[in-house]
Parts: structure tokens; C-alpha cells; sequence
């Protein structure tokens, strides 16, 4: 049969009232065999001779050289696998997945029906294209689908490639593979993994470091600063890695972009495109590979910032099938209906009628998800870091009422107790099975959080927009009941990234299907997940230039950009302009603008270069230090340059020299208050006192305090603020003034715990970083331009510090080693020695009786990631051998 046949025949087939009418009872009754026996079911599974039938319809889809028909065969075959165990049928759903190259498809089924009979033709078919599929992945033979090995080929090609696929494709996975190759094989290679959160950060160090775990000469770090290493990978947030490049002139051999998409990302986008493009600049022959979970434009996205001759692969075809169901009230009957999303609405596949009225989506949402997502873990997604905590509360009492209070993951709640705080509410959930998830959390315990759920000993996690990108945590049932995000639901979330997330249902060579719950769809203000919605990416550099011209331009004559200086427009406009005033001094704004803005009008591109150019001439900042800090406000540094240079002139510097705070004592506090107020208010336009608010924070992380007696000064701080509010109204109450009593009588610790997370991601990690960084600069040029060299030296990198949370070289070294900061803190302690290097703390570490400390098995399983000898049988995995940095 040719392949001209065979899409013909398709195209015969899908026009075929019988096969669309049996094609969509076989997908219901698949999706309805993944739901719990209380679903009540309205349709037929279908017969042998009907699956038959589907089945050679299926294997004509297969060999059609078109990506829909080829999806359609896979649908076929996993439905088929789930409504049956004929052994006729898995034979020729076998035949189907090897026909369309889903290799791990076909290892899934004999692993978890044994061997499968098979023809001769069948058995050499499938054996043929297994191995040519199969590759060598760290002594561990792979067979890839057809997509994987092409990207496969292309890798070990060396071709610069924008690789685009679904989040359950598997792309990342041969990605690290190709880099771990590469530094295994070379002489010299310096690499860089840019991710564009925290949190994949974290999943991408492990991942590397475990597969180059036996190669300890290979440097892998996620610190963004240079030694003198032949071999290095750095690991870094595209912030980090514009650290790094100022940090050393040296090129680069590999760069690899995870969630690619992120150059549409505002001004994060912006900060990604400019450090790329540096490093291409350095060095021509710079391998580049980006990675996006489907988009469009990629290629010309990629190509418009100075990388030309990308070759795209791109597929829309998952690995595995995942079911989207509408879950919709019926008020009059207490009922709620599923409907398998499709074709002219879809199909109604079953209802429930719930024990008690159902009044809100949060309700809907957690009695379904109670209902259905006890098997094989469950997302489901929360607007805020709040109501994930809220939603996780309700899916507790939920499990308690059915199966009374448990004592599950022990080990993990020891550890919040010890490392957190020991009233924090996430402790009572993780005994019930339950966690909530967001970004500001700290590494270790989101890692924690990710481990237990991957190994099963948490069956629902209700998580942020953080899960959304990049990390590998598929579940067997997503649950989705809003398109909003924030806590005042004013914005909508992009289309993509709903997709995206709904990716994580169904886990590549663990399960064939994942199902995706949507909640009161039918109420959302737009259908988003009827159709699967490609990212566009669209740089967001040019299209800031191009379409809010007269707002780069104002900021440009020193006017403020528009909007609060929280809000997304304000930063990339600020961010537009600063790169074009750095373009200007650096001598190639023309060809430049013309490049990354071709859209931009001719008057517009005039106004913008003359007036960079007259910025770029009017600004005293070396360009070294403006290459380095051009997303943040140069006029206000340039201001910031000059109040250095009259303190100089003055005399009074030295109370503005940044020492390392544990060696300032009691006077650390006030030393960074004044500091940080001078950054908010000269670089910010912030006056007031935040920074007596951030100081004791910030000091406590960067001297590697840990995080019970950061959380308990915070709390104690909220508790005086309370008292000394309830004592002021008391005093004019009995002034005889009406004052209106207090609604808070009593703090939340909660959210207290929740509030100083999120100062410490979002302002000290981030604002009180990225200031930081020009601070540190910007003083010590003016310390050399006025003949005081020698201060220079005294000068504490407290920006670098802000960032790890420790100051100490004995801590920055255990992090080096790959720590968290939750796990360096409690070792640095132990160790109790400031100054060790890399070296003499990998040696401390071998000499220490570990067995001995009674370590929570957390930072035991840490130690023992860097190959630390520790006591033979201590565990942490809950009696499953599945190690816990994956």
C-alpha cells in the first residue's frame, strides 16, 4: 500500500459516518474505563469485530505520511489498550505503536502484559524498528520515538536547532544526554543550560550531575562565576547568566534555551535575547539548541537576533493520550455531567450526583478531583500560592472524612518541622497525602514536594503557574477550573500555557493515558482547551521597540515608562531603552535596531537612535558596568554614580562600603537598611523606610541563617505590629474615639511563612540582586576614579550573596557542590569553619560520622547525591527504591 494509498483511504475513512460514530463510542469508552466505577456510564465499550474494524482502519492512518493521521492511529491503539486485553487486540495495537515509532508505547505493554504474540512479520517488524531506534543513553540501552531519534541525529550532527514538541515528547531528555556526551568526549567545554525558573533550574542541575556523577573533573554549577576548570556546565536562570557574562570575557561552547518560548516573556524575554546574542558574539562557532513545548514562529524568533541557519523540528504528536473531560453542573438535579471533549462539543460520557449540594467551583472542584484522581497522582491548578494552600486544606478534610487521620510521608513532615517551621500547615497536609506547590517556596522542599509525588506517596498536589514550564512531574489526572491567574482573576492565562500544563497528564513509558478535568468549562469566558493553542513566539525586544515606540522614546528623555514600576509594560519599556543606550555606546545601534526592530517606522527608528544616542553621550557610566546593568533604570545609576562620587568627596563613604554582615554584628541591620533605602529610592523612586522592613531578612539569608529562625523573627516582627495596632486603639478608644476594632486579632503564621517566602524570591533574590550587582560596580569605579583603590578591596559582594542566601566561602563551596541552601546552612554549621575551599570541604564531608548527626534523611539523600560515603541501609525513599533526586 503506498502512501498516496493510504491517505486517501484516510481521508475515505474519516468521511465515513460508521468509523466517525464508532471511533467516538471507542473514545469514550477508553476514557471512561480510566474514571472510578461511581461514574455512571451511557455508553457501550465496543465489541472484538469493532475493534478489529478500528484497528486496520488505525494501521492505514499509520501509514499515511501525515502527522493528524498519525495521532489518530496512536488514539486508536491506546483506546483500544484500555477497553480491551484480547491478546488479538494488544497484539495489533502493538503492531500500530511500532508502525508510527512510539517505542516506549510498545515497551509500556510488555511490561505490563509480558511477551505478546505476534506473527514472524510482526515480531521482525517491531525488533527492526526498535533497534534502529535505540540508542546508548549513559550504559542504559533507549528506544526513542521516531520524533526523539530524529532529534537525536540531528544532536550528534552538531546542527544549531530550535526543537519544538509537546511537554510529554521527551526533548529535554535528549538534550542533557547530547551535553553529557559532549563534555564526556572533549578536552575543553565550557556549557550553559539556561532555564527560566528556579525550580526547573533545580530538576536540570540534578539530572546532569547525576548522569556525570562519575566524572568529577567536569565542573557543574549553577553559581554564574568562572574558575579555572577545563570542563564546566553552568546551569542558570537567564538573570544568572547575564551575571556570568560579566563576570568573564571567555565564550562559550554549548548553549542550550529550555521553554524557549520565554523570549515573548516581557522584560525576562528581553534579558535572554541580549545575553544570547553576547555570547554568540563572542564566539561564532557558540552549538545553540532551544527547546520550546510547541510554538510558532521559532525559527524566525531564534533567527532574528543574529543566529541564522536553524533547522526546526517540530511535532504536535504526544507520546500518550490524554483525555480532556468537561465537568459541567446541573443545579436542578444536584448532578454533575463529563463530557469527552471533541468534535461538535464532544460526547457525554457519564455523570455523578454528589452526596451534598456543590455551591462553588472550589467545591466542584475538590470533590472531583476527590472522586477521580486518587489513582496514579493528580495536579490541580491554583490562581495564587493562597488559595493552592486553601484548595490543599479542603482535598485534606476530604481524605480524613473517608479515611480518618493518617500519618503518611514522615520523613517529610520531620523535615518541615525541623527546616521550616513546625507549624506550618503544610505538615498536617503531607500526612494526609496532599501538598500545595509555588515557586517562592524553598529548593529543597519543593524537590521534597516533587519526589514524593513522583514516587506516589503524595496523590494530590495543587500547584501555580511554577508547574507550568519545564519540570518533569507528569501525574495521571490534571484538574483545571478557571483560565485566570492572580488573586483578583485579571488575567487570563495564555492559551499555550494552559495547554502546556495540561501536557503533564500521562507519563511516557509509566502509562498510555492522562485525563484532564476541566471544571465549570462551560462557564469560562472563552473555550481555551478545545483546540491545542501553539506559544507564539514573537521576541519580546522587537515588538516592545516596535509597537510602544513613543514610550521607549519618553524613557529615553528621562521620563518614567508608563504604568507602576511593578507592572510588565513599565519593565520592558525600561528595559528597551536601557539596551538601545547601551547599543548607542557601544557603537552599533544602526544596524542593530534594523536587525532586531525591521517592523519599526523610519521616523520612529530616527527618533529612537538620536535620542540614545544623546543619552548614551550624556551618562558617565563606563560602558562595561552599562553592558551589565542595562535593564535597569541608567539615568537613575548615572545618579546613583554621582551621589558616590560627592560622598567621596565628602568623606562619608564608608557607611555606604558593603561589609559581609557576619562580620558587622548588631550593626548589620542598620548598615543594609540604609543601603537598600538608598538603592529604592535612587534607582526605585521608593522614599520611606523598606528597607528597615527588608534588612533583617535579607541579613539573616545571606548569612546562611536557616529558615525556622528566619520565618519565627518575621512572625514576632507581625506579632509587635499587631500588638502595638490593637494598643494604639485601646488608647484612643478610651479617649472616648469611635474606633473600629480590629478584624485580625491574632496572626496567621501562614501567611506570614507565605509573605516572607515570597520577599525573599521576589525582592531580595531578584530586585535587592539585580541593584545589588550595579551597586557593588558603580562604587567601586567611583572608589577608582578618586584614587582610593584600596577600598575597592573591602567591598562585599553582597548581591551574589543575596542571591545563594550564605556568605561564607565555606558555604558558597558546599553549594558549589550542588547543596541547597536549606542543606550548606545546616553542614556549614556542622563544619563550623567560614574559609574551606571546594576541596577541604569535600574532604570534611568524607571525615565526618554522618551517621552520627542525626541529619533529617533529606540532606542525608543530598550528601549522598554528591557521592558522600554514608551508612549502608539508611533510606529515605518510604521503603521504594526510587532514589530521591531524580
Amino acid at each position: 500500500m503506498t502512501t498516496t494509498f493510504a491517505h486517501q483511504l484516510s481521508e475515505r475513512f474519516l468521511q465515513n459516518p460508521d468509523f466517525t460514530a464508532a471511533l467516538a463510542n471507542l473514545q469514550s469508552a477508553g476514557a471512561v474505563s480510566t474514571l472510578a466505577a461511581s461514574l455512571e456510564r451511557l455508553e457501550r465499550a465496543p465489541d472484538f469485530e469493532e475493534l478489529t474494524r478500528l484497528l486496520y482502519c488505525a494501521s492505514v492512518f499509520a501509514q499515511a505520511d501525515n502527522e493528524p493521521y498519525l495521532a489518530l492511529a496512536q488514539n486508536i491503539a491506546f483506546n483500544a489498550l484500555l477497553v480491551s486485553k484480547e491478546p488479538g487486540i494488544l497484539e495489533r495495537s502493538a503492531y500500530i505503536l511500532a508502525e508510527i515509532g512510539n517505542f516506549p508505547g510498545t515497551q509500556y505493554l510488555r511490561e505490563r502484559f509480558g511477551p505478546l504474540k505476534s506473527s514472524l512479520m510482526g515480531f521482525v517488524h517491531d525488533k527492526v524498528g526498535q533497534e534502529l531506534n535505540t540508542v546508548d543513553v549513559g550504559g542504559q540501552m533507549i528506544a526513542l520515538t521516531d520524533y526523539q531519534k530524529r532529534v537525536w541525529d540531528r544532536l550528534e550532527q552538531g546542527d544549531d536547532l530550535a526543537i519544538s514538541a509537546p511537554t510529554s515528547a521527551g526533548k529535554s531528555f535528549l538534550v542533557i544526554e547530547n551535553l553529557a556526551r559532549r563534555m564526556e568526549q572533549a578536552t575543553r567545554c565550557v556549557c550553559v543550560y539556561i532555564a527560566p525558573t528556579r525550580a526547573l533550574l533545580a530538576e536540570v542541575l540534578a539530572k546532569i550531575k547525576k548522569r556525570l556523577e562519575l566524572l568529577p573533573d567536569i565542573r557543574i554549577s549553577e553559581i554564574p562565576t568562572v574558575e579555572a576548570a577545563e570542563k564546566q556546565v553552568f546551569v542558570l536562570t537567564q538573570e544568572r547568566f547575564q551575571m556570568l557574562l560579566a563576570a568573564t570575557a571567555e565564550g562559550f561552547d554549548m548553549i542550550i534555551v529550555d521553554e524557549a518560548q520565554n523570549l515573548s516573556d516581557g522584560a525576562r524575554g528581553i534579558i535572554l535575547q541580549e545575553a544570547i546574542e553576547q555570547a554568540i558574539q563572542r564566539r561564532a562557532q557558540t552549538h545553540v539548541v532551544m527547546l520550546a513545548p510547541g510554538a510558532d514562529g521559532f525559527k524566525e524568533a531564534v533567527e532574528s537576533f543574529g543566529l541564522s541557519g536553524v533547522d526546526e523540528i517540530t511535532t504536535a504528536l504526544s507520546p500518550v493520550l490524554q483525555n480532556r473531560i468537561s465537568v459541567s453542573s446541573v443545579p436542578d438535579e444536584r448532578r454533575l455531567d463529563f463530557r469527552l471533549l471533541g468534535p461538535d462539543d464532544g460526547q457525554l460520557i457519564g455523570s455523578i450526583s454528589p452526596a451534598k449540594v456543590l455551591t462553588n467551583n472550589a467545591a466542584r472542584l475538590a470533590s472531583v478531583a476527590l472522586n477521580f484522581g486518587a489513582e496514579g497522582g493528580s495536579l490541580l491548578y491554583a490562581k495564587s500560592p493562597s488559595e493552592a494552600a486553601s484548595l490543599a486544606n479542603t482535598l485534606q478534610r476530604g481524605l480524613k472524612a473517608k479515611h480518618g487521620a493518617r500519618q503518611l510521608n514522615s520523613e517529610l513532615a520531620e523535615f518541615i518541622r525541623d527546616h521550616i517551621h513546625p507549624e506550618y500547615s503544610l505538615i498536617t497536609l503531607v500526612e494526609q497525602g496532599v501538598a500545595f506547590h509555588y515557586g517562592q517556596m524553598p529548593a529543597l522542599l519543593r524537590d521534597a514536594i516533587e519526589v514524593a509525588f513522583k514516587q506516589q506517596r503524595l496523590k494530590f498536589l495543587v500547584c501555580t503557574t511554577t508547574l507550568f514550564q519545564g519540570i518533569n512531574l507528569p501525574a495521571r489526572n490534571v484538574f483545571i477550573s478557571t483560565p485566570k491567574r492572580g488573586r483578583h482573576e485579571k488575567t487570563t492565562l495564555k492559551p499555550a500555557l494552559l495547554w502546556n500544563f495540561a501536557g503533564r497528564a500521562g507519563r511516557m513509558t509509566e502509562d498510555i493515558v492522562g485525563n484532564v478535568f476541566l471544571i465549570d468549562y462551560e462557564q469560562w469566558d472563552e473555550r481555551l482547551m478545545d483546540e491545542p493553542v501553539p506559544f507564539k513566539i514573537e521576541p519580546s525586544l522587537g515588538k516592545t521597540i516596535t509597537e510602544h515606540a513613543s514610550s521607549v522614546l519618553e524613557v529615553l528623555h528621562k521620563n518614567p515608562p508608563p504604568g507602576p514600576p511593578r507592572e510588565e509594560l513599565h519593565q520592558q519599556v525600561q528595559s528597551a531603552a536601557g539596551l538601545l543606550i547601551t547599543k548607542a555606546r557601544q557603537g552599533h545601534l544602526s544596524d542593530w535596531v534594523s536587525r532586531v526592530a525591521p517592523g519599526l517606522e523610519g521616523m520612529d527608528s530616527y527618533s529612537l537612535r538620536n535620542a540614545a544616542q544623546q543619552a548614551a553621550e550624556s551618562l558617565a557610566i563606563p560602558t562595561p558596568i552599562m553592558t551589565a546593568n542595562w535593564s535597569l533604570d541608567l539615568f537613575a545609576l548615572n545618579e546613583l554614580l554621582e551621589y558616590f562620587q560627592q560622598q567621596i568627596a565628602k568623606g562619608s563613604i564608608s557607611k555606604y562600603i558593603p561589609a559581609n554582615p557576619t562580620e558587622l554584628g548588631d550593626k548589620a541591620f542598620s548598615s543594609y537598611r540604609d543601603i537598600f533605602n538608598l538603592m529604592f529610592k535612587l534607582l526605585k523612586g521608593f522614599d520611606g523606610n523598606f528597607g528597615g522592613y527588608v534588612s533583617p531578612i535579607a541579613v539573616r539569608w545571606m548569612e546562611g541563617t536557616p529558615y525556622p529562625v528566619i520565618l519565627k523573627q518575621a512572625i514576632v516582627f507581625e506579632q509587635q505590629r499587631l500588638a502595638k495596632r490593637l494598643s494604639d486603639e485601646e488608647a484612643l478608644r478610651k479617649t472616648g474615639a469611635k474606633i473600629r476594632r480590629s478584624r485580625k486579632d491574632k496572626v496567621d503564621k501562614n501567611a506570614v511563612i507565605n509573605k516572607t517566602f515570597e520577599t525573599i524570591e521576589n525582592i531580595v533574590r531578584f530586585q535587592l540582586v539585580q541593584m545589588g550587582k550595579a551597586y557593588v560596580d558603580l562604587l567601586a569605579h567611583a572608589l577608582r576614579n578618586a584614587g582610593e583603590s584600596e577600598k575597592v578591596s573591602h567591598i562585599f559582594d553582597f548581591a551574589m550573596a543575596l542571591e545563594l542566601g550564605i556568605s561564607s566561602a565555606t558555604g558558597r563551596a558546599l553549594m558549589e557542590l550542588g547543596l541547597s541552601r536549606i542543606a550548606a546552612s545546616e553542614m556549614q554549621r556542622i563544619l563550623d569553619d567560614q574559609n574551606l575551599s571546594i576541596t577541604q570541604v569535600r574532604g570534611a564531608l568524607e571525615n565526618l560520622p554522618l551517621q552520627e548527626l542525626n541529619l533529617n534523611p533529606f540532606i542525608v539523600e543530598e550528601l549522598r547525591a554528591l557521592g558522600v560515603h554514608l551508612e549502608p541501609g539508611l533510606d529515605v525513599s518510604g521503603g521504594q527504591e526510587a532514589p530521591l533526586i531524580l
